[in-house]
């Protein structure tokens, strides 16, 4: 069978013929991929050219957002699974014991017992990304417990679980940072104005969430107003913003800024001037990320006291945490009766795997969500 793989020292996606996995035993699951969802890090790991492959490995399968069928279980596999099943993977995985983390053994336990979307990179794997193959393929075995379980209602939009999680992740986050530090009804009475920056994948999978908790949101992007993907974004009840920020924003953050800002740009100057719009006690939350960084003349000098004076909060965020991936599967369950066709619009681009090598290596422009479909 054929996947899409990532080599050492080539910036360029490439088919390998892989062999068909063998029945599953004990505890492994047979999946068979249905659909499997083109994302900016299959990009970055082409763009950077190494890989993280598995060891011993010569090169890394590509693939982490994939929906599949259960084909098969293992005997002691039997239980909260069914063959038939729909499925989505987790992408990150803990390493299994402390002789794998490479580090002192007395200092293991404080990292093993952490929720798995918080480890340290010593101490997990990841499909597709991290010392772990992908499902770019059609065939793949799994366990149990890093497979969540899909309604057959939601099949055709199902794809998108893995970037709502993500972006449920950046929400959560902030939320619990702010009941910390200003009380558990905060958000609650008066929702946050948000404000995203961005119109790829994971800036839309961050308005869907937002939206789907009717907390008013703002994006901003480099597309002419009328285009597709600005359109769609005020279809999902944002108001969209291109170029400066409004005077009335500047003037007075306070009534007219932003309570939290999810940047989905990776870009510093995207970042630097858009943290000027958020108001006092503001959270900003980092989804993005270049391999490239800004050059000398970038001044962060105006991020640094805007952030002081205001008492802002900059919060990395990567990955998802299972309650993550529980609203990104109830969001979508929720969501489809009525915006179904709006979800599916997320989905720009259908090709089949030999027709994604192009898709791997640059995103088209106009384009946000593309989709591999398998036979």
């Amino acid at each position: 069978m054929k996947a899409v793989a990532a080599f050492p020292g080539s910036s360029q996606p490439q088919l390998v013929t892989l062999p068909e996995p063998p029945e599953p035993q004990a505890q492994q699951v047979l999946c068979r991929s249905l659909q499997l969802g083109i994302c900016g890090t299959d990009r970055e790991i082409l763009s950077a050219a190494r890989p993280m492959c598995p060891p011993g490995e010569e090169f890394l399968v590509l693939g982490h957002e994939s929906l599949a069928r259960v084909e098969a279980l293992g005997p002691e596999a039997a239980g909260r699974l069914q063959v038939g099943d729909l499925v989505v993977p987790v992408v990150r995985r803990p390493k299994d014991s402390p002789a794998q983390l490479a580090i002192p053994p007395q200092h293991a336990p404080r990292w093993i017992d952490r929720r798995v979307d918080m480890l340290p990179m010593q101490a997990y794997v990841e499909r597709g990304i991290v010392h772990l193959h992908g499902v770019s393929c059609s065939w793949w075995l799994d366990e149990p417990q890093y497979l969540w379980k899909v309604p057959a209602a939601i099949q055709d939009v199902a794809v998108l679980t893995e970037p709502l999680a993500v972006a449920a992740k950046a929400v959560n986050e902030a939320q619990l940072l702010q009941q910390a530090r200003l009380g558990q009804d905060v958000w609650q009475e008066h929702p946050p104005r948000v404000l995203i920056t961005g119109l790829g994948p994971i800036a839309f999978a961050c308005l869907v969430i937002a939206r789907a908790r009717n907390w008013p949101c703002t994006v901003w992007g480099r597309d002419e107003p009328d285009s597709s993907r600005a359109m769609l974004a005020q279809d999902w009840g944002a108001r969209y913003l291109r170029g400066e920020l409004p005077r009335e924003v500047l003037d007075d953050v306070e009534a007219s800024g932003f309570d939290l800002l999810l940047d989905c740009t990776g870009a510093e100057e995207v970042i630097v001037r858009m943290a000027r719009a958020v108001a006092s006690c503001g959270v900003i939350v980092w989804l993005g990320s270049r391999q490239q960084p800004g050059g000398p003349e970038l001044v962060v000098t105006e991020l640094i006291r805007v952030g002081l004076v205001r008492n802002h909060i900059h919060l990395g965020c990567v990955n998802a945490a299972p309650r993550d991936f529980e609203e990104a599967l109830q969001v979508l369950q929720r969501l489809a009766p009525t915006h179904r066709p709006l979800l599916k619009q997320l989905m720009t681009e259908q090709v089949s795997l030999e027709e994604s090598l192009e898709l791997f290596h640059r995103r088209r422009r106009g384009t946000i969500k593309a989709v591999v479909e398998f036979a």
